[in-house]
């Protein structure tokens, strides 16, 4: 379903929500603003399903006509509660350009006709649920989404306890977990390697992140959440969330927690999961959470970064140093173990003294971590792949088994045995014309994968 579809049937939504909560009021005051913003909910529905239905209407389409555009797309059925709509836009009429109060008995009737419009004709004509319809779909796939999900279809079973739990758990995944302390408590399990050096991350205050902190104010799994009141505020701008709209939620909606095991903990609040006090506040509740979640999905879509590829070298010899800086006269950090010949790699630069370069390396091994910077000289030295070179064989000696080559640029390279193709050819003759690669060495260039040159290359 189109976005903007979507999208205006929310804002019905929200707007009949609204009316609901003025009407509730005792100030006959609120009647008029009541009607109002059942009207405008109305507008924005029609809008909505003559969107769906592909209606030709515009800015100087008039209320009743909506009816008629739009039940000519989806004869032979008829938009419901058409009588009701045209008295309800007469009474708003009324009350806003009139001042005429509107009748308190009649404006509950209407809006009980409003709430069955908007049922009857999503569930016929979009075959939707009004009360559920959302920006769903439009998520990003991922646990978050599964669990909005399975909030919509606790909302759809009347299981408004379970649909305000789940949509808390939501707020939790994308937002709440980040201030966990429970990696900080007295016996937390303790870290190897350089996740020692980095403790538990937590955007937690500095004074909630220590063991005594935890031991004298956890007294529940939901206590390990402690909010930074500043870095959340300072998060929820840049996800471009409202604050008021977040609070309102958390204050709806009961605590939660998850440990390292996937294991959900709620405090489940008497009021908060009382059934005939959600029975007004639910709808808010999922609108509201998915309208928070979408934002942060579509602000997180828009950022961009590189993708993620593994790389790797290939050590020479086993025992190696890894170096704490770019230097070779910085801490040693470890050495490789016998064995271990390639460690993953996400950057080289060259050193402080300009020597080099230098790799940085990450690597698990044996239950340990294996993390610093390795230096050029002791990797594995690669291919240079660029085009075949051409030359002749300067010197061959048959009882040492290398020589050298002599190539067209000018430059000798040498060549041992072990790097001539064809095998049958060897020993390597004087003046013969020959076709090689190039590879670095410890002892520089020499020459590899030699064979003689096809005859083109010979004249």
């Amino acid at each position: 379903m189109d976005i903007e579809v979507v999208r205006r049937v929310c804002l019905a939504r929200h707007l009949y929500g609204l009316s609901k909560d003025h009407l509730n009021s005792t100030n006959d005051l609120y009647l008029f603003s009541t009607v109002n913003l059942l009207q405008d909910a109305v507008e924005s529905f029609l809008l909505a399903l003559s969107d769906f239905v592909e209606a030709q209407v515009d800015q100087r389409t008039t209320f009743d006509r909506y009816f008629v555009l739009i039940n000519e797309k989806i004869a032979p059925k008829e938009l419901p509660f058409k009588t009701q709509l045209l008295r309800l836009n007469r009474i708003r009429v009324d009350s806003k350009h009139y001042g005429i109060q509107p009748s308190r008995q009649e404006v509950e009737r209407l809006e009980v006709s409003v709430g069955e419009f908007f049922s009857e004709s999503c569930a016929s004509i979009m075959n939707e649920s009004f009360a559920t319809l959302s920006t769903i779909d439009l998520l990003n796939d991922g646990e978050t989404k599964d669990i909005l999900l399975q909030a919509r279809d606790k909302l759809e079973a009347g299981e408004l306890d379970e649909c305000a739990i789940f949509c808390r758990k939501s707020l939790y995944l994308e937002i709440e977990n980040k201030y966990d302390i429970s990696g900080f408590r007295e016996g937390a399990p303790p870290l190897k390697g350089l996740l020692a050096a980095f403790r538990p991350s937590s955007y937690a205050p500095y004074f909630a992140r220590n063991a005594d902190y935890i031991k004298k104010n956890v007294k529940s799994p939901t206590d390990y959440i402690v909010y930074d009141q500043a870095h959340l505020h300072q998060e929820l701008s840049t996800l471009r969330v409202d604050s008021t709209s977040y609070w309102n939620v958390w204050r709806l909606t009961p605590n939660v927690y998850r440990d390292s095991d996937k294991n959900w903990f709620v405090k489940r609040d008497f009021d908060k999961l009382d059934l005939e006090i959600l029975a007004s506040k639910i709808q808010y509740i999922y609108d509201t959470t998915i309208n928070i979640i979408f934002s942060i999905h579509s602000v997180k879509n828009t950022v961009k970064t590189a993708d993620y590829q593994r790389y790797h070298i290939e050590l020479e010899r086993d025992e190696v140093n890894v170096y704490e800086k770019a230097d070779c006269n910085s801490t040693v950090l470890s050495v490789t173990p016998a064995g271990l010949r390639s460690l993953d790699c996400d950057h080289c630069i060259y050193g402080f003294d300009g020597d080099g370069p230098y790799w940085y390396v990450s690597q698990f091994f044996d239950k340990n971590f294996i993390s610093g910077y390795i230096h050029n000289d002791s990797l594995l030295p690669p291919v240079i792949d660029e085009p075949i070179k051409f030359g002749h064989v300067k010197w061959f000696g048959e009882e040492q088994g290398f020589g050298f080559i002599r190539g067209d640029d000018g430059n000798d390279f040498f060549v041992h045995q072990s790097d001539v193709i064809p095998k049958d050819e060897l020993p390597l003759k004087g003046k013969q014309r020959v076709q090689y690669k190039v590879q670095e060495s410890s002892r520089g260039p020499k020459a590899i994968e030699v064979d003689l040159a096809p005859d083109k290359s010979r004249q």
